[in-house]
Parts: structure tokens; C-alpha cells; sequence
């Protein structure tokens, strides 16, 4: 996993660019120095979030599960993953990253320059020419799916130019690839948006009734088109929603959040959390650098706050 160093990494989603697009995401990753006053959050003012992570932070250094399809395009040095660091390999400077079940660690070496999108399962066929659940757990080289040398000409062609830059160029070369929205699965795409946007909290077999489908058509459809069953997908919008609840509540409230998200208790949330993510939230959210004592790390307030305390003793 990365140390922690003089510098840091700033994410940046580019959410007016991906505006009325199908594209789920837009977003760069770029190495900078530490500045003692920059804001955890800052707004840009051509729309953009930018978001400050410590080398250690572990947002950077675990995919998480997701229920997406992404496209990678690496510029700085090569990155690594795998369930384990000594299982860990090399992911390609150009690839694409197929739907998640199980967390990963993420190795990011020191020069970190990375664009990428984030997009909906079913795109898959569209973009890539296969489902969604030919690429379920996996990470592809772009040039496997496209079998010509464009993954590589892209490179190419964006690596002299600025952040934002080179993600409209990406975002446009996505959407000239995906055209018209596919009409293929109607239904399973519907439902995979509906799902999300309700933050996994569904009935499955209202949902089949609604489609005048028996529940069995429904999860077939479905499979065949976002790479999981409906079920699964479900539980893993949950989790996400979980993630980003407890990235922005104080960890004194974490436990009023188990209700409202749709589970049982706070043990059914913190087991969940511990099943998908790899440890408990307490453990996970902790920076990921050996040399900090973890009896130094104060948990409180939220998360993005524990390094910072944890520096301040």
C-alpha cells in the first residue's frame, strides 16, 4: 500500500462534463504537494469537486465493490491489485474494470496521473463488445476488447494534455462509441438505475411484477445485462451507500445510520461493511501507512478527520 509522503493526491470529478451524458462519472487523479490550507473539498468554477486524499488514505488504495463498468487510462507509474499485496499484479496503462463483488487492494506508486469513467453495465455490449458479466471481477487491457491499436493511440493522443482536457476528449470518444442509448435490455437497464437511486432498498419482486415479468425472467434479463444478479446488485448499491454515509457522519453516529439505510441493526451494517469491504469500518477507514502507531489514531469525527488528529498529537 502507498506511505504516507510529502505529497498527496487530488481527485477530481468532473461532474459538468458528464452532464446529460449516460456516463455515470468523469474523474482525474493527479500528484501535488501538500498545502496545509487546502480545503478536504474544494469547488472549481468550471463545476468540478476536487477532493484531497493522503497517499495513505484508503479510499486510494482499495477498489471497493461497485456495481459499474470503468475505463482506466494511467499516465504516471503502472498500478497494482490484487485481493492480496503478494497476489497483487499489474494493471494496464489502458483498461477496463468490470463490476466488483470483492474489495482489492490497490497499490499507487509515487507519480500518480490517471484519468478515467465511470459508466453503467449496460454500456458493456456498446463500448466493449461483450456483457457485462463476461467482465465481473476483472480487469481487461482496452486493447483486448477492441483488438486494434486505438487504446494505444488514445494514450498517445492524451497524455500532453491538462487534466481536463483529456477527460472531454476521453468522455467524447466514449460517446461516439456508445451513439444512441441501447435499446437492447430496456427493462434491466431501467431497473439497474432504479436500484441505484434507491440506494439498493427495493423489492426485487415488485419490481418484476411492475415489468410484467415473473421474478425469474426478471433476474434473467437482468444478469444478462448488468453482469449480477439483482440481488447482489442490490446489496452492493447498499454497501455504496453505506461508504458515502459514513465518509460524511461523525463516527458517534454511525450507529443512527443503520435504519435508514435499509438494514436490520448496526450489527447487520457493520457485519455487511466487514463482508464486502475486507474489515470493519472503524478498521478500514484507519490511514493505510505501517508507520503510524494505530493507538495514535483518534476515531472521531468523520474520517477524512482521523489523519489529520492523529498528526496534531
Amino acid at each position: 500500500m502507498s506511505d504516507f509522503s510529502a505529497t498527496g493526491v487530488i481527485y477530481t470529478e468532473h461532474s459538468a462534463l458528464r452532464a446529460s451524458t449516460p456516463i455515470m462519472s468523469l474523474w482525474s487523479f493527479q500528484s501535488a504537494a501538500r498545502e496545509r490550507t487546502r480545503p478536504t473539498v474544494a469547488q472549481r468554477p468550471d463545476g468540478s469537486q476536487e477532493f484531497w486524499l493522503e497517499r495513505c488514505d484508503p479510499l486510494l488504495n482499495t477498489i471497493l465493490p461497485g456495481m459499474a463498468v470503468s475505463i482506466v487510462v494511467n499516465f504516471g507509474d503502472l498500478w497494482a491489485a490484487g485481493r492480496s499485496l503478494p497476489a497483487s499484479s499489474l494493471i494496464p496503462r489502458v483498461s477496463v474494470i468490470g463490476p466488483c463483488t470483492q474489495s482489492r487492494i490497490l497499490r499507487v506508486e509515487r507519480s500518480v496521473r490517471a484519468i478515467g469513467a465511470v459508466l453503467p453495465t449496460s454500456l458493456a455490449c456498446d463500448l466493449f463488445g461483450v456483457a457485462a458479466s463476461a467482465l465481473v471481477d476483472r480487469i481487461v487491457p482496452l486493447d483486448d476488447l477492441w483488438g486494434d491499436d486505438r487504446p494505444e493511440r488514445l494514450l498517445d493522443s492524451l497524455a500532453l494534455l491538462d487534466g481536463r482536457q483529456s477527460v472531454s476528449v476521453l468522455m467524447d470518444v466514449l460517446r461516439s462509441r456508445i451513439g444512441e442509448l441501447s435499446s437492447r435490455e430496456p427493462v434491466a437497464a431501467m431497473a439497474a438505475r432504479a436500484i441505484t437511486v434507491r440506494n439498493g432498498n427495493v423489492s426485487i419482486a415488485r419490481m418484476a411484477r411492475a415489468h410484467g415479468l415473473s421474478r425469474h425472467q426478471f433476474a434473467r434479463r437482468f444478469t444478462e445485462s448488468a453482469g449480477v444478479p439483482p440481488k447482489l446488485f442490490a446489496r452492493i448499491a447498499r454497501f455504496q451507500a453505506l461508504v458515502q454515509s459514513l465518509l460524511v457522519t461523525d463516527v458517534a453516529q454511525w450507529a443512527s445510520l443503520s435504519s435508514g439505510l435499509g438494514f436490520y441493526d448496526q450489527a447487520h451494517m457493520i457485519n455487511e461493511f466487514h463482508t464486502l469491504a475486507g474489515a470493519p469500518p472503524t478498521t478500514f477507514f484507519q490511514p493505510h501507512d505501517t508507520s503510524i502507531d494505530p493507538a495514535r489514531i483518534l476515531l472521531r469525527g468523520r474520517p477524512s478527520d482521523w489523519m489529520e488528529r492523529t498528526r496534531a498529537r
